[in-house]
C-alpha cells in the first residue's frame, strides 16, 4: 500500500475476515512521511507507530524490503512525492517481497488521481508481470473512496466482500483505534458516517447491506 491506513480504509473488513481465518497476512508500506495535513500535522515517527500497531492487530508480519542495489528500502520518506523514486527501485522492492512470500493474493490499491496510488499500482504491476519467476493466483485491486472517482480502467468493481453491520463495525473500531491521526470531521469521506456511507453504497450494488469493492484480476 502507498500509504499507511490505506488498505485500513479500503479492506479493513476482509483483512478482519483473513486474519480470524487462518491466513498469513504480509504488509508492505511504501512510504510514510511527516505532513502538514488539512487538518492537522503528523510525523512519519507517529504514521509509522500506527501501522505496526494496525499490522499487530490483524496477526500479521510488517515487511520492510530493499531494492537489489540497497538504493532503497521500504516504506521510505516519499510520502506524496513517490514521482521522485526511480521506478525501477521500487518494482525491485516489492518484487523481493514477493519472492520472500509467495503469496496466493495480493491486495494492491488501484490507480487515482493521487499519483502514489498509480505510481505503486503500476510498480505492482510490473512486478507480478507474466514474465517474472512468480504470480499469484489473484490480485485484487483496492479502492479508496476519498480518490475514487469513475475516470480509469478499473473503477467499476468486479468482487465484493459483505459485511455485517457488526463487520463494520470493527473495521471502523479498528481504524479509529490504529490510525487516529487520519480521523477526519464527519463530512469527509474518512469520518466515520463517510465510510459507513461508502460501504452502504458498496452493499446496494452486492445486494446486500455493507460491502467492501475490489477489481479482482
Amino acid at each position: 500500500e502507498p500509504h499507511s491506513d490505506d488498505s485500513a480504509i479500503a479492506a479493513g473488513g476482509y483483512l478482519h475476515y483473513c486474519s480470524k481465518n487462518n491466513c498469513e497476512l504480509y504488509f508492505v508500506l511504501v512510504s510514510a512521511s511527516s505532513l502538514e495535513l488539512r487538518h492537522k500535522f503528523v510525523s512519519r515517527e507517529e504514521r509509522l507507530k500506527e501501522y505496526q500497531n494496525y499490522v499487530d492487530s490483524l496477526n500479521g508480519i510488517f515487511l520492510k524490503p530493499s531494492s537489489k542495489n540497497q538504493k532503497i528500502t521500504l516504506p521510505i520518506d516519499n510520502e506524496s512525492s513517490l514521482d521522485t523514486v526511480p521506478k525501477a527501485d521500487l518494482v525491485n522492492a516489492i518484487e523481493e517481497s514477493i519472492l520472500k512470500i509467495l503469496p496466493d493474493e495480493i491486495l494492491v490499491m488501484g490507480p487515482s488521481f493521487h499519483h502514489d496510488h498509480t505510481i505503486v499500482y503500476e510498480a505492482v504491476k510490473a512486478a507480478t508481470r507474466p514474465t517474472f519467476s512468480f504470480c499469484p493466483k489473484t490480485i485484487l485491486v483496492m479502492e479508496n473512496p476519498t480518490y475514487i472517482h469513475r475516470w480509469n480502467e478499473i473503477s467499476s468493481p468486479n468482487n465484493y466482500f459483505i459485511l455485517s453491520e457488526k463487520e463494520l463495525d470493527i473495521k471502523f473500531k479498528k481504524f479509529k483505534e490504529c490510525f487516529p491521526s487520519q480521523i477526519r470531521g464527519e463530512s469527509n469521506y474518512l469520518s466515520e458516517k463517510g465510510i459507513r456511507k461508502w460501504a452502504q453504497y458498496r452493499g446496494m450494488e452486492a445486494r446486500s447491506e455493507y460491502a467492501e469493492a475490489f477489481f479482482c484480476l
